[in-house]
């Protein structure tokens, strides 16, 4: 097995299973789907992604530490939050940031009917585009979860599904900044498309954010705006 498919040389969790190396594995046979953005060993690109906003503690903490570090990234946002703060879906792209699609209300589509998901994630594209004004065609399934029905319905719609390669588990209140901010920088490899998440982990992920980034800038990396599909 190539040495990138591993999440790390310690034993592995069902976490490290789930959200580390079966993404990887799994994710390119998604068609249309993308775990990784564009790559150049001489100048590797991490690209970061926020998941379960617009929050109103933890969007301003992300917006904040992301221009502290000269960062983007693409806000995969619900659409019953966004409506709720769309003083936050704009300040998102107004600091060049991307808004994309995380579905209505954080409902996994393998727990809908295929009818009721798609009619979710329509309605959050309406409501995003409503927000921002801008065409959205990238769209991450809360947890990931994928079905056949939302394969086509991306296809249809000219939509693009984005996965990712990198989830340092920012959602598990008993791992510290600098756990999250060692396996950022462990996992990563040019190209690499990471998932954070807003809401009650802002706090740990952009901690550790604060402790991932620099290192890596050191090293040579760059954190640009996922291209658009």
């Amino acid at each position: 097995m190539p040495t990138f498919l591993l999440p790390s040389l310690r034993p592995l969790t069902v976490q490290r299973l789930r959200d580390s190396l079966l993404p990887r594995v799994l994710g390119p046979l998604v068609p249309g789907a993308v775990v990784r953005g564009p790559a150049d060993a001489r100048a590797p690109a991490l690209y970061l992604t926020v998941d379960d906003g617009p929050d109103a503690d933890g969007t301003p903490r992300w917006l904040d530490a992301l221009a502290r570090h000269d960062a983007a990234a693409v806000f995969f946002l619900s659409a019953d939050r966004a409506e709720r703060h769309p003083d936050l879906v704009h300040a998102i792209t107004e600091a060049g940031h991307r808004v994309a699609s995380h579905g209505d209300q954080h409902r996994s589509a393998w727990r809908m009917r295929p009818r009721t998901a798609r009619r979710a994630f329509d309605r959050a594209e309406r409501v995003l585009e409503e927000a921002t004004g801008q065409p959205v065609r990238d769209v991450r399934p809360p947890y990931g979860r994928v079905t056949p029905g939302l394969v086509r319905w991306a296809a249809q719609g000219h939509r693009r599904i984005v996965l990712w390669d990198v989830m340092p588990g920012d959602f598990v209140a008993s791992r510290p900044p600098a756990v999250l901010a060692d396996e950022m920088v462990r996992l990563a490899r040019p190209g690499s498309i990471v998932t954070l998440h807003d809401g009650p982990p802002a706090r740990r992920a952009v901690a550790a954010l604060d402790l991932a980034l620099p290192r890596l800038r050191a090293a040579g990396w760059r954190f640009p705006l996922l291209p658009a599909a």
